[in-house]
């Protein structure tokens, strides 16, 4: 099947531009000494420390930064528009999120790196100050999960900014009124024993009122969150969501879809609606400590709203099918590209050198939340440094996490997939409306519509 000429997730485009409290719309730049940065809106306090660092990078290259900061709710239309627009050309520097890169790739509107990478083995240094190039990004550096994110079709077209993935969150209150243990140890303690699908079955054997009073869990949210987290039970089951050498999406010739799909079945079919979507069901309240909802999927983003003082929360990694599968997340996360039409590319390159660089990677994770993509700057010191505190082992958790987190699809058109096929046709299972193959072809019909 032929590609659409312009897929889905780039034809987002709003229409017209959108103003932030940074600076207005307006067109490219004409001074050609100065790079054009969009990124996600921050705080003020945040905007002022991105400023700083960017005042530095002037002094030390020259090269001035005008940086536009978008709400993260707009940001992927804004710059879809920015894309394809004849008259705004202001894009230089740009957050990505990853599996958008694709699509813009396959539409040749992304300026390929491949000249500019190299890849030592150690890991030590983020850039190569000796290669030919002038300076070349290390490969090496750079967590490979998230290195794989800006790859397509053998060319990098980017370079990996910020990562994260999915653990199960728990309320320590919530853990000892519905599993009746006397003390926070004794709950933690079962929580932690939880290793494959089965532990965390016969764990909830143990929850009375499990499906009327309790939920097993919070839900995976609607459209794209639905298809993210849906990657952590088709990993979790040995699966992937796509086969690069077939072109099949959801394989399924072992099965392990099929079990991932009923694995989500069960949960949700443990957790009412009106548990899981109650506003306090997760975290409780000053009053009420102990919320109805057992586990939370969700990731190092959330981990802030869970400091309170009136109880302790705690994460495991997701659970494996088997202990020989072991713990299997998914992964997200931002990437740096710059647009094949920008006219300062050099510059450009040159700013994402320091972005990804020590003196910004800090300030990175405390914008987002998320870990760092070079290895050795992904501190959890940035968000913590009492090591003895749960904010800190929650942390520790989503880190360690990341080392056996699947990257998505980096197909074009897999958006689509992501944000409708795979949700809207694993609701109708998951509501008794279809079977789980039915589900599964329904997926792949969608997906045909989008995909080579």
């Amino acid at each position: 099947m032929k590609r659409k000429i312009f897929k889905a997730a780039v034809a987002l485009a709003l229409g017209g531009c959108v103003a932030t409290s940074l600076v207005a719309c307006g067109g490219s730049d004409t001074d050609e000494n100065t790079v054009t940065f969009y990124h996600y809106a921050v705080t003020s306090t945040l905007n002022a420390q991105l400023e700083e660092k960017l005042a530095d990078f002037t002094e030390q290259t020259g090269i001035k930064v005008k940086h536009i900061g978008v709400s993260k709710d707009q940001y992927n239309g804004t710059i879809s528009t920015r894309f394809t627009s004849t008259r705004n050309n202001d894009m230089d520097v740009l957050y990505l999120d990853q599996p958008l890169l694709a699509q813009y790739a396959s539409s040749n509107l992304l300026y390929n790196i491949n000249d500019y990478v190299v890849e030592d083995g150690s890991g030590e240094a983020t850039v190569d100050a000796d290669n030919s190039v002038g300076f070349a990004f290390n490969k090496s550096a750079f967590n490979d999960g998230a290195w794989q994110t800006v790859i397509y079709e053998n060319n990098v077209y980017g370079v990996p900014l910020t990562i994260n993935t999915s653990v199960l969150f728990y309320n320590v209150a919530t853990i000892m009124e519905a599993g009746g243990y006397a003390t926070e140890e004794e709950a933690v303690s079962a929580v932690n024993a939880i290793k494959t699908w089965d532990d965390l079955k016969e764990f909830a054997s143990r929850i009375t009122g499990l499906g009327s009073t309790y939920a097993l869990f919070g839900g995976m949210g609607s459209g794209g969150y639905m298809g993210w987290y849906t990657q952590c039970f088709v990993g979790a089951a040995g699966g992937k969501l796509y086969d690069e050498s077939s072109k099949t999406v959801l394989p399924d010739d072992d099965g392990t879809v099929t079990s991932a799909f009923e694995m989500i079945k069960y949960m949700f079919d443990n957790s009412p609606e009106t548990v899981y979507n109650s506003n306090t069901g997760f975290k409780g309240t000053t009053s009420e400590p102990a919320g109805k909802v057992i586990f939370s999927l969700s990731h190092s983003s959330d981990i802030k709203d869970l400091e309170v003082a009136y109880t302790t929360f705690g994460a495991i990694p997701f659970p494996g099918k088997t202990e020989a599968i072991g713990s299997v997340s998914n992964m997200g996360g931002e990437n740096l590209v710059i647009p094949a039409r920008s006219e300062k590319k050099e510059a450009a390159l040159k700013l994402i050198k320091y972005l990804v660089s020590e003196d910004c990677m800090s300030f990175f994770q405390q914008c987002t939340n998320n870990f760092a993509a070079v290895d050795k700057y992904a501190t959890i010191d940035t968000f913590t440094t009492d090591a003895s505190s749960a904010t800190y082992q929650m942390y520790s958790v989503v880190k360690n996490q990341l080392a056996t987190a699947q990257v998505r699809p980096v197909v074009s058109g897999w958006m689509q997939v992501n944000d409708n096929g795979i949700p809207n046709n694993l609701q109708k299972y998951i509501d008794g409306e279809c079977s789980v193959s039915e589900a599964i072809d329904a997926v792949r019909a969608y997906a045909a519509q989008y995909l080579d």
